[in-house]
């Protein structure tokens, strides 16, 4: 006898993993935890960001707050290209980032919960991981990837500063000109 393989009522399984579908308030109920690894196809603003070539990684865990509000606890780590703000050129940096948000599903919402805490509003009560980690993804990314002062690929100067030494200086005098035009006194 063949067995079918049964999912757990209320969660939609997709053939492609990045468009499956998650009903939160029954992943809030069960207090599920959720680890994917999620494509940069499926990050569709992120990835015009930067350049991600490997999945990131998500660790969500959900629940009902005090108030009966669905919370997401959530970590992120992935490795992403960006351009160096002082060179221009591509480098590697490692992204991580801790957060804990509650989602609503209307603005009003959102705006009634934004007073206290971090809200990530979602319309209707289903939504696919993409959907819950991007916009997190994006405030993970560094303002100014390029921490060191000096770097290594940054442009070198066409004229570096050098010691000058006061006794070699020759005084200009760009009015010079007009004192030959000056009438001579009398």
């Amino acid at each position: 006898m063949m067995r079918a393989h049964v999912h757990p009522p209320g969660w939609r399984w997709a053939l492609n993993p990045s468009q499956e579908r998650f009903r939160l308030s029954e992943l809030a109920g069960r207090k599920a935890q959720i680890s994917r690894s999620v494509d940069a196809a499926a990050l569709e603003r992120f990835s015009a960001l930067c350049d991600c070539p490997d999945a990131v990684r998500a660790r969500l865990a959900f629940r009902f707050d005090r108030h009966g509000v669905v919370r997401m606890d959530g970590e992120l780590a992935g490795r992403v290209a960006v351009e160096c703000h002082r060179c221009l050129e591509p480098m590697a940096v490692d992204l991580k980032s801790d957060f804990s948000v509650v989602i609503a599903d209307n603005e009003a919402e959102a705006t009634r919960l934004g007073v206290e805490q971090d809200v990530l509003c979602v319309e209707g009560d289903e939504a696919r991981i993409a959907e819950l980690i991007e916009d997190e993804l994006i405030l993970a990314l560094p303002e100014r990837p390029c921490s060191a002062a000096d770097c290594p690929r940054a442009p070198t100067l066409a004229s570096p500063a050098g010691s000058i030494d006061e006794g070699t200086l020759e005084t200009k005098k760009p009015f010079a000109a007009l004192g030959a035009l000056k009438a001579p006194d009398k």
